[in-house]
């Protein structure tokens, strides 16, 4: 009984973790509860992130978007959108 319990504790922990990875926590959950939760993990581990969860993340951790960064002009680098200045190169950025 008891390890039925933990197998299915952790077929939950797989479908929570497939969610922040940007995949489906349902059918995850079911994946790891017919082959076994190591194997979904495992296979988790494997694939790449996708939807949100892949995007670029900035120094608070929140993804860029174009509605929040663009393109130096001078050295292409991500800057925030209201930035003055590159922090990069020093540039002086035209407000958008």
């Amino acid at each position: 009984m008891e390890i039925a319990i933990v197998w299915f504790a952790l077929c939950i922990a797989a479908a929570v973790y497939a969610a922040r990875c940007g995949r489906s926590g349902i059918v995850w959950f079911f994946i790891s509860l017919f082959l076994s939760p190591l194997v979904g993990f495992l296979f988790l581990l494997a694939l790449p992130k996708t939807g949100v969860a892949a995007a670029p993340k900035d120094e608070l951790g929140n993804p860029i978007t174009p509605k929040t960064h663009v393109r130096c002009p001078d050295c292409r680098e991500l800057v925030r959108r209201d930035a003055n200045k590159c922090k990069h190169c020093g540039t002086a950025l035209v407000p958008q």
